[in-house]
C-alpha cells in the first residue's frame, strides 16, 4: 500500500549473491545482534541491522523471501541495492539539486506514512482489536510442523551443471561430507547453539562452493518448509534430523544430497506475538477508509488552528 512498483521491484531483484563470504563471528560471548553479517566496501552489516531491515517488509514479501532463501536472500538483493547506492554517492550524484529535492520529498513522505500507519491508524485499529481478531480466528493461525533446512546437492547421470557419473558424483558428495565433517568439529563445552550456528556458517559456505541447485547462492537455503514438500527420503532425513546438525548423504531422484537442519517449529498454534504484525496489515487493509477519514479529519482540525497562507497568484 505504501511501497512503490519501483521498489517492489528491486526487492524482486535476482537473489544472486555478491558478497565474498568472509570468516564468520564465532566468539561465544559475543551478543548476536551485534555480530556482523556482511561488509561491503568497509560499511559494516549487523544481524541487528539486518533483522531490522527484513522486519519492515511486508508479510507477503517475507513470505516470498521466506521461499527463496530467507534473509540471506534478503541480504544478497540489499546488497546490490548498497553497491548501487554507495556508487550513486562516490561519484557526487547524490548532490545534484534535483536529486536533492527527490531526497527531502521522500523523507517527508517516509514521515507521514510511518505517522499515519503508526500513530493514527491506531485509533481505527486498535491493540484490542487485533488481540480479538486472533481470539476469534484461531483456525487461521494453525501451522503444521516446519523446518528450515539447507543442502548440498550433486547431480549424477550427466546432468546438472558439472556433467559426472553417479559414481564420479557420489565419490564428490564424499569428498564435501568428510571436508565438512573436520570442519565442524567444536572443542568441548561450547555453547550448543553457538556451535550450530558456526557448523551452519561452514555448510552455507560450502553450499555456496559445491551445490549444484539454485539455492547454492543463498547457501543452500531452502526456507520454511512443511510436510509433503520435500522427496519422501529427504523430508525424512530433514524431520528426523536435530537442529544444528548434518545428515549423511541422501539419495533422491534429483542427485546426492547433505542436509543441515538450521530450525524447526512443531505444529500448533501460531502466537499471538508472531502474527500480530500481519493481522494488524490485515485489518489495516480492510479499513483502509477509516484511516484515510481519520487523516482528513486531523489535517482539517490543524489547518483550522494553524498560520496557513496561500498566495495562488504566486503559482505558473
Amino acid at each position: 500500500m505504501y511501497r512503490s512498483l519501483f521498489a517492489i521491484g528491486l526487492a524482486a531483484f535476482a537473489m544472486s549473491a555478491v558478497a565474498q563470504t568472509a570468516a564468520p563471528q564465532t566468539a561465544a560471548n559475543q551478543d548476536p545482534s551485534q555480530k556482523i553479517v556482511a561488509v561491503i566496501n568497509g560499511e559494516t552489516i549487523t544481524a541487528a541491522k539486518l533483522d531490522q531491515l527484513y522486519n519492515r517488509t511486508s508479510a507477503q514479501m517475507r513470505a516470498e523471501y521466506e521461499k527463496n532463501g530467507g534473509k540471506i536472500a534478503f541480504l544478497d538483493n540489499y546488497l546490490r541495492k548498497r553497491l548501487l547506492v554507495q556508487e550513486a554517492i562516490k561519484s557526487g550524484y547524490d548532490k545534484h539539486p534535483d536529486v536533492q529535492v527527490d531526497m527531502e520529498a521522500a523523507k517527508e513522505s517516509a514521515l507521514f506514512d510511518r505517522y499515519v500507519r503508526d500513530v493514527i491508524a491506531s485509533q481505527v485499529v486498535t491493540a484490542n482489536d487485533i488481540q480479538k481478531y486472533y481470539d476469534e480466528h484461531p483456525s487461521e493461525f494453525q501451522r503444521s510442523e516446519m523446518v528450515k533446512v539447507r543442502h548440498i546437492v550433486v547431480v549424477p547421470n550427466g546432468a546438472g551443471p558439472h556433467p559426472k557419473t553417479a559414481g564420479d558424483a557420489m565419490d564428490e558428495i564424499k569428498k564435501i561430507a568428510t571436508e565438512l565433517h573436520a570442519q565442524m568439529q567444536t572443542p568441548p563445552g561450547t555453547d550448543p547453539a553457538a556451535a550450530a550456528r558456526v557448523r551452519s556458517n561452514y555448510f552455507a559456505a560450502a553450499a555456496r562452493q559445491y551445490s549444484e541447485d539454485g539455492s547454492a547462492q543463498s547457501g543452500g537455503d531452502l526456507g520454511w518448509t512443511g510436510r509433503g514438500t520435500f522427496d519422501p527420503q529427504f523430508e525424512e532425513a530433514a524431520f528426523g534430523l536435530p537442529v544444528g546438525q548434518m545428515s549423511g548423504i541422501i539419495e533422491t531422484r534429483f542427485g546426492y544430497h547433505l542436509i543441515f537442519v538450521d530450525a524447526k517449529k512443531p505444529a500448533g498454534v501460531a502466537t499471538f506475538d508472531e502474527v500480530k504484525k500481519d493481522i494488524r496489515e490485515r485489518l489495516l487493509a480492510q479499513r483502509i477508509a477509516d484511516v484515510m477519514a481519520t487523516v482528513s479529519r486531523l489535517t482539517n482540525e490543524l489547518q483550522s488552528k494553524s498560520k496557513v497562507a496561500v498566495y495562488p497568484e504566486n503559482i505558473e
